[in-house]
């Protein structure tokens, strides 16, 4: 059964004047505290947490140019991607640079084991 009633977000946690977002993540106490989490630079945890909101909540997903350029710089970009995927928090499925369309992504839990 689907769920019909949505939980406003605090005053704080949103810019909508009804509380109501359309998408949004949520990050466990465990993940935020994990120490592979805590050794990521601050420009690849920004790039994970987009890429987190842009799946929509699926493990495989597109991040195209148009959506990380907003947040980071196509250098900075590649270099939180292999960071992420160096640390276990992501990987990369499919390389469509040649192709000129949006590289695929896999969410990865490797970052439990990564040292």
């Amino acid at each position: 059964m689907a769920r019909t009633k949505k939980t406003p977000f605090a005053p704080w946690e949103s810019t909508k004047s009804d509380g109501i977002e359309q998408r949004y993540i949520r990050y466990g106490n465990s993940q935020l505290l994990h120490e592979a989490v805590l050794n990521l630079s601050h420009s690849a945890f920004r790039v994970y947490t987009y890429m987190r909101l842009e799946s929509g909540g699926r493990i495989e997903f597109e991040f195209p140019r148009t959506k990380f350029i907003k947040i980071v710089s196509r250098d900075g970009f590649q270099r939180a991607v292999k960071e992420l995927v160096e640390a276990g928090f992501i990987d990369v499925t499919e390389q469509n640079a040649n192709l000129r369309k949006a590289n695929k992504y896999r969410f990865s839990s490797r970052w439990k084991d990564v040292k």
